[in-house]
């Protein structure tokens, strides 16, 4: 384990001696446009080639050291190769969207067809029940589980993906959820491997010298998506509600941004500066924003873990998010 942690900082320190060569030889960089893209000046999004760097290195010591690794107890060696196998999938996905701008619904198909086979070779991934502590029943909806589970895939790498819209919003808001899969003792390497690439990544993105990408947010969306279903489903140690307040930000602005899309008869799916982040960002600056968001999402998650009650905390965190929508709206049309 010394010898994987030593070789991610010699890597992250490479890459961050020799990003701008590194930047320049992907060639892949965020062009301002001046609406919804603000930025002075163009900025590389290699985050995903950041990340999917440190899962190689992760990648070859399992390899080297099968079978001694926490990940290895959860995980056997063709659940490991799938994980790794789609992963890789969703980065492309999300570089190509980044190189070539794909179009919403190719997007959203291409994520349909990689959720659907990855639960086919990986049943353990299918959702058969929902747990709800708060009302200590499971709710079984076996007749209708391929169907909710690729929805929940979905749902979350679609709200993760609008979330990832002020520098350090989706880098610190992926550092606590990893972060939580240590507190519950599972899926430990990866998620060191995660937070180690994610904190050199941040450094970057706080310097604006690098931003995710959709290359980047797709891979780490897709790499929750999985663990949570994965230790919900085999390792029953979160509940339903639990899994729902910690995603319940990025989805509440998922669901209003695509309901208010379609009202207006635009692609539910299709960017704009409506998000929440840029509601607040307008009216108490960038720090303040991330400040309140990260409040927002730690401490109702963190509170519930120590005292429970995640039902309450979930209602609580809806009528923060709606007066804020409602407030800030208002208060930046006067």
């Amino acid at each position: 384990m010394t010898v994987l942690l030593i070789s991610l900082i010699i890597l992250n320190v490479f890459i961050l001696i020799f990003f701008d060569k590194i930047s320049n030889l992907i060639n892949l960089f965020d062009i301002p446009d001046y609406k919804r893209k603000i930025h002075s000046k163009k900025v590389s999004q290699i985050g995903g080639f950041i990340f999917l760097s440190n899962i190689l290195i992760f990648l070859l010591y399992y390899l080297i050291n099968k079978g001694s690794l926490n990940f290895g107890q959860f995980l056997t060696f063709k659940d490991f190769f799938i994980f790794n196998a789609f992963l890789f999938s969703f980065f492309l996905i999300g570089f190509f969207d980044d190189k070539f701008n794909l179009s919403s619904n190719i997007k959203l198909f291409l994520s349909f067809i990689l959720i659907y086979f990855l639960v086919f070779f990986d049943n353990q991934i299918l959702i058969k029940e929902l747990n709800f502590s708060f009302f200590k029943k499971n709710i079984n909806i076996e007749n209708i589980s391929y169907l909710f589970t690729i929805i929940c895939f979905l749902l979350f790498i679609n709200a993760f993906n609008m979330f990832d819209g002020i520098n350090l919003q989706s880098t610190t808001y992926a550092s606590f959820l990893f972060l939580l899969f240590l507190v519950k003792g599972i899926f430990i390497e990866i998620s060191l491997v995660l937070l180690i690439s994610l904190l050199f990544f941040g450094y970057l993105n706080y310097k604006n010298k690098c931003f995710m990408g959709d290359n980047g947010t797709l891979l780490i969306s897709f790499i929750l998506s999985y663990l949570f279903v994965k230790s919900a489903n085999v390792y029953k140690v979160f509940s339903a509600e639990e899994i729902f307040l910690i995603m319940l930000l990025p989805g509440l602005d998922l669901i209003r941004l695509a309901s208010v899309r379609i009202m207006n008869r635009k692609h539910p799916f299709k960017g704009d500066r409506n998000h929440i982040h840029h509601i607040l960002l307008k009216a108490i600056g960038h720090y303040k924003t991330l400040l309140l968001l990260l409040l927002l999402l730690i401490i109702p998650n963190t509170l519930s873990l120590i005292y429970g009650g995640t039902f309450y905390f979930i209602i609580i965190v809806i009528f923060i998010y709606f007066f804020l929508i409602i407030f800030f709206n208002s208060y930046n049309k006067e």
